[in-house]
């Protein structure tokens, strides 16, 4: 018999050399860092001199604003006796207010009257109000824009403000 047919393998390709292609790609891989770092380190400068910028900028054309003053002219503030009633709801729980009132210097005759007239209303209005009224901080506010209506509208514009000091509830 004749030699039977066996296909020929072709033959097997070198495996190049790793020393130098190894040596390529770290090389490669450095210079990419280092490029990038420069990069990142330019545009931090960058960024950081345009926000010194804006920041002076900023500075400077702002105006520091006014203090706001609360009452112009002359005034003087009145204090009232203290208020001491029991609440509306429940009736075993009593409150203290220690208040002021705001006037202008103008209208000095009467004052002592007026303060008396306020504090009696004042007296009134507390005898209504439950301690669920005025246990939150809402509350409280509306307990206080409550007495300085009431006190302008007794003082016929007279009083600019209620000022409260002090309150206790026992």
């Amino acid at each position: 018999m004749a030699q039977a047919d066996t296909p020929e393998l072709p033959a097997p390709v070198p495996a190049p050399a790793g020393g130098g292609s190894m040596l390529k790609l770290i090389a490669a891989m450095l210079l990419l860092t280092v490029v990038a770092a420069a990069m990142g380190g330019g545009l931090g400068i960058k960024l950081a001199d345009q926000v010194e910028n804006a920041v002076r900028l900023k500075d400077s054309s702002e105006e520091k604003p006014a203090v706001e003053v609360r009452y112009a002219g002359p005034t003087h503030l009145k204090p009232l006796a203290p208020i001491l009633t029991n609440l509306a709801e429940p009736s075993d729980v009593w409150i203290r207010v220690e208040s002021s009132i705001v006037f202008d210097d103008e209208e000095i005759a009467g004052d002592d009257v007026l303060a008396g007239q306020i504090a009696e209303d004042i007296l009134a209005y507390l005898r209504t109000v439950s301690l669920s009224q005025i246990g939150s901080p809402s509350g409280m506010q509306h307990l206080r824009e409550d007495l300085a209506e009431r006190a302008q509208i007794r003082s016929a514009g007279r009083v600019k403000e209620l000022v409260i000091q002090t309150m206790v509830v026992q």
